[in-house]
């Protein structure tokens, strides 16, 4: 079995930061969990993560907004093409609706693969999204003032690669990382961890003619998938067991001040993280005050007005 029992968050690219905000908060209904700054790099850019209140690991998108610093990311294949949601069963006519009528983007029919309804939808800056049905998320709902619970979404269903290759990156899957290969779909390869609920299944879509995309930070594209694990010594066996099967691409485990992480890229391209879990956002924060704040890591934290007076304002 995996020690990897599904997803820790995503991180995106993205345009303005309180354009980002209100797709995630106000259109949504996420919670903003952490205002902080990316942490690579000497620009500050913030950091800013969404999910349910308390922050739970699978709930997570992160995004790092570019559209101070102007650089613009090439989608394509060797990417994380869509984050797929997770939402209740009969919710997708609710979003459809709420979709026309703040003028977001989004497909006019709603598409069935693995046996689940979908509804495909896009952030301001051009990445892909999909709302996918299903009974079988129990996790704490996303609801605001104007989104009922029986229609609120749980958390990140599932991620879809864009790969020009797929054999090897199939094996890796299963050999190197531990998921099951559950099914396919016509050009669509499905992989399941844990119990196959939703947050622990990714999703391949083969694309033999598509371009390779950029894997730098850059606006507009999909970054990383972090995947949970419980500490630094399941990083370093993830990493021992990647090395010894020739995948020698893993960085060492990196401190980002909420989680620990070690970076790995895939055959296909994407890049993997495992993410701790045993730090957490009340280092800085009392839960149900997440967000509330600009935070900095200790390193950082004498820099906090200069860093905040060359950041976008935003508010939720």
């Amino acid at each position: 079995m995996s020690i990897i029992k599904g997803f820790h968050h995503l991180t995106a690219c993205v345009s303005g930061a309180q354009e980002d905000v209100d797709f995630y908060v106000k259109l949504l209904g996420q919670s903003l969990v952490k205002k902080t700054v990316l942490l690579d790099g000497e620009a500050p850019i913030y950091h800013l993560y969404y999910g349910n209140r308390q922050g739970d690991a699978g709930t997570l998108v992160t995004s790092f907004p570019f559209k101070q610093k102007g650089v613009k990311g090439r989608r394509g294949s060797g990417q994380i093409r869509v984050i797929n949601y997770s939402v209740p069963s009969g919710s997708l006519d609710f979003w459809r609706a709420r979709f026309a009528d703040r003028g977001v983007a989004y497909d006019k029919e709603v598409v069935a693969r693995f046996g689940e309804q979908r509804q495909r939808f896009h952030h301001p800056c051009g990445i892909e999204f999909d709302l996918v049905a299903s009974d079988r998320d129990t996790r704490e709902p996303c609801v605001a003032e104007d989104i009922p619970e029986a229609f609120a979404i749980r958390g990140v269903h599932s991620i879809t690669l864009s790969l020009r290759e797929v054999a090897e990156s199939i094996t890796f899957m299963q050999e190197a990382i531990g998921f099951r290969h559950a099914g396919e779909s016509g050009p669509y390869h499905r992989f399941e961890t844990s119990d196959g609920a939703p947050g622990t299944i990714v999703e391949f879509l083969h694309e033999p003619d598509r371009l390779q995309g950029s894997s730098i930070y850059g606006e507009g594209t999909i970054h990383h998938v972090a995947f949970a694990v419980d500490t630094e010594e399941q990083q370093m066996q993830i990493k021992n067991k990647l090395m010894g099967m020739g995948y020698i691409d893993a960085s060492e485990s990196v401190n980002r001040n909420y989680f620990r992480s070690m970076y790995f890229k895939m055959p296909g391209g994407v890049i993997f993280e495992a993410a701790t879990t045993d730090i957490g956002f009340a280092i800085d924060e009392e839960p149900g005050h997440f967000g509330e704040e600009f935070q900095l890591p200790p390193w950082l934290r004498d820099r906090k007005e200069e860093l905040l007076g060359r950041l976008e304002p935003i508010s939720a």
